[in-house]
């Protein structure tokens, strides 16, 4: 009797995996006939149960009767959430070589791409804020997704939603997505729309680690510093900086933007120069050196044209003979920066300004009808 007690324990205890691992089969029946409450219900006492809780079907399964619940009654965050959950069951099960992770992560990546889809759809409409919407949704499967944050930071900005855009713009830093674009418009934000200039500063600083070989940040360090006050703080930086690497012509121009931001423009062409003489092909500073005479000039021009008749005829000459003596200073500083970037607009137009009032034509024509092709190329 004793044996005969054991062997109808041990045929319960089957019997029950049996039945459990049968409401999973039933499940996916109910799923595959459309009957989705039953199929809901069959599936969450599988999941409860200790035989079948630890089985990668039987989450891989929830989560698509729950994914076709969804498809079926429209959006639930409470939907989307239980199917999102049980994928991640199956990712904390198996590993990627087993095919419920190749399953569960094409359902995953086909339930997350319907929400991208949707917010792309809605941003092209510039109804941004469905948009935001919708990436949200898209979180709720992967919050940890770096394209939908972004894409949501975006729409929030476009509707100029600062608070909500710096929201998703540092959890994308959070996340270790780090993009000039995202850490200027957290500075233009922080410094513009929320008045803080120390916070601007960090960020700044955030961003000249990430991205040392750029001028971007370190320029824009250089004019929160001023604008807070703290000039000698910029210059005792840049100069320690020189002190220690007397060769780097990065330094020198920031150095020049420095003295141009202060209004000393000797100083700046100082530095500029000396940038200029360490890497000769540094397009910045080539621009902005050939600039500071062209301003000279263009000043002197305006003097000119200021005058009454009977000044000018005392000065006019003299004065317009000086302005083309800085024009022809800037000339080869604006050639050179034309060869360094030979698609540059701004560079472009200014040259053939300068070829006018130098009196040569066939180059201004020349810089003109490279304007317009660039200019017809982008439309």
């Amino acid at each position: 009797m004793k044996r005969l007690a054991l062997f109808f324990a041990f045929f319960l205890v089957v019997g029950q995996a049996f039945a459990q691992n049968s409401n999973v089969r039933k499940a996916d029946r109910a799923l595959e006939s459309g009957d989705l409450q039953e199929a809901k219900e069959l599936i969450n006492e599988a999941a409860e149960h200790e035989k079948t809780i630890d089985d990668p079907k039987t989450w891989y399964t929830r989560g698509t009767i729950y994914q076709a619940i969804l498809n079926e009654e429209g959006y639930s965050e409470e939907l989307v959430k239980e199917a999102a959950k049980s994928y991640d069951k199956v990712f904390a099960m198996v590993d990627e070589s087993d095919k419920y992770y190749t399953l569960t992560d094409l359902k995953v990546q086909e339930l997350w791409g319907g929400f991208i889809n949707e917010g792309s759809e809605a941003y092209s409409a510039e109804d941004f804020e469905a948009a935001v919407i919708a990436f949200d949704k898209a979180l709720l499967v992967l919050p940890e997704d770096t394209t939908a944050t972004l894409y949501a930071g975006i729409a929030s900005q476009q509707m100029e939603n600062n608070q909500e855009a710096l929201k998703y713009y540092y959890r994308l830093l959070d996340l270790d997505y780090h993009s000039e674009d995202i850490y200027g418009s957290i500075i233009s934000i922080e410094r513009y729309g929320n008045e803080d200039i120390e916070k601007a500063l960090e960020v700044t600083r955030m961003a000249k680690e990430q991205f040392p070989d750029t001028d971007v940040f370190e320029k824009q360090e250089i004019n929160l510093l001023i604008n807070s006050g703290q000039v000698d703080v910029a210059k005792d930086r840049i100069n320690d900086a020189i002190e220690k690497e007397p060769d780097n012509a990065n330094l020198y121009f920031n150095l020049g933007y420095l003295y141009e931001q202060l209004e000393q423009p000797e100083k700046a062409e100082e530095a500029y120069l000396k940038a200029i003489e360490l890497d000769p092909d540094y397009l910045d500073a080539n621009f902005n050196y050939a600039v500071y005479y062209y301003n000279k000039a263009a000043d002197l021009l305006a003097k000119a044209r200021d005058m009454d008749l009977q000044t000018y005829r005392k000065e006019g000459k003299k004065i317009e003979k000086e302005a083309k003596e800085y024009l022809k200073k800037a000339k080869p500083y604006f050639e050179k920066s034309l060869e360094l970037a030979p698609e540059e607009l701004a560079v472009i137009e200014t040259l053939q300004t300068v070829y006018m009032q130098l009196g040569e034509n066939e180059k201004a024509e020349e810089m003109m009808n490279l304007a317009d092709k660039l200019k017809t190329e982008k439309e």
